[in-house]
């Protein structure tokens, strides 16, 4: 799989659990649970769609490698993981 492919499935998982924890969609009962977090897990769980990278993303690069039985190498998910969150800080 292709490292752009990647980072931008990645940028999107953030931007779509963010948009869907808005107020009105289908996940806004997650995002108030979520909102119960302390203070400072609030912006990587459901406030800032840049920092969301961090902890959305992950669960999406295993199921992307479960899926596609394609192996991703564990030691490019930081470079990665920068990547998607620029794209998110730029497109937001």
């Amino acid at each position: 799989m292709s490292h752009l492919v990647i980072i931008a499935v990645m940028a999107m998982v953030a931007q779509g659990a963010y948009a869907a924890m808005q107020e009105g969609m289908v996940l806004h009962p997650v995002g108030r649970l979520l909102a119960r977090l302390p203070l400072a897990l609030h912006k990587p769980t459901h406030t800032c769609p840049v920092c969301m990278v961090s902890g959305w993303c992950l669960p999406a690069i295993a199921y992307m490698q479960y899926f596609t039985g394609e192996p991703i190498n564990l030691a490019l998910v930081p470079l990665y993981l920068l990547a998607a969150a620029g794209i998110n800080w730029a497109t937001a």
